[in-house]
């Protein structure tokens, strides 16, 4: 006889199989190792030449980008923690917390690529309408890193969109809507 709570659901259906727990756990590691990739590639970031200095703390865009990297490895190395360790039956709580955060940490990521994105093609294309030339013709070096941090960050933010619709499917599929 199978327990169910008080929502009427089958206890069975709270807890995550095998398959879904290495899923997410997996994705939420990758995505902890390709934040922490873009990250160290952007710190480490600077050049100096005949035309001056250049690092990625120069750039607010580049700061958000190792700002959200870095909260990105810190959560997904947490959740990862609380998806593979922690194998008992997923409370709503729980299911909540991890939807919730899913979402804020998607919107960071894909914020940060997205600035940093622009900052990039900027770099190499300039502005001619503003008479902005291309910074990459001087500082090539560092804007190849800071495009490959970039290209990192996008990857990092389809994990976790896939992350999101995990949590969101599971969430909702799982649990009724709250009564008003």
């Amino acid at each position: 006889m199978n327990k169910t709570d008080q929502n009427g659901i089958d206890g069975s259906a709270l807890e995550l199989n095998r398959t879904e727990r290495a899923v997410e756990t997996v994705l939420r590691v990758a995505s902890m190792a390709l934040s922490i990739a873009g990250l160290v590639i952007m710190i480490k970031n600077s050049i100096s030449n005949d035309f001056g200095s250049l690092s990625y703390s120069n750039l607010g865009a580049f700061k958000y980008l190792v700002n959200a990297n870095g909260v990105c490895a810190a959560y997904s190395l947490f959740s990862a923690i609380c998806v593979t360790a922690i194998p008992c039956p997923i409370s709503k709580l729980r299911v909540w917390a991890l939807f919730l955060l899913d979402q804020v940490v998607t919107y960071a990521v894909l914020a940060a690529f997205t600035v940093s994105a622009e900052t990039v093609y900027l770099a190499y294309k300039g502005n001619l309408a503003i008479t902005w030339s291309s910074a990459c013709d001087y500082y090539g070096v560092f804007c190849h890193k800071a495009l490959v941090s970039v290209l990192f960050t996008f990857l990092v933010s389809v994990l976790y969109m896939s992350l999101s619709l995990i949590s969101s499917y599971r969430l909702f599929s799982r649990f009724e809507a709250p009564k008003q």
